[in-house]
């Protein structure tokens, strides 16, 4: 289940880095052609993948986090039980 999950996050990191560069091009691109309004949408289309990049950030390290606390915790079941 755990691995599912870090794939998915892993996948979407990848999926939207290339997006906000894409889209950060194509700011660059019609604000070097003086657009008004394209330059303005495409701004704020990248600050929402920007967010979501740090969303997925977040959510992977703390997926990753108790993937480690679950693989730890039968270790230590086990050395108690023997002892």
């Amino acid at each position: 289940m755990l691995r599912r999950i870090l794939l998915a996050l892993v996948f979407a990191q990848f999926v939207l880095l290339v997006t906000l560069a894409v889209v950060l091009g194509g700011y660059v691109l019609a604000t070097a052609v003086g657009d008004t309004l394209g330059p303005m949408v495409l701004w704020w289309i990248a600050m929402a993948c920007l967010m979501l990049v740090v969303m997925d950030v977040l959510l992977l390290a703390g997926v990753l986090g108790i993937a480690a606390i679950v693989r730890i915790e039968p270790e230590k079941q086990d050395s108690s039980d023997s002892a």
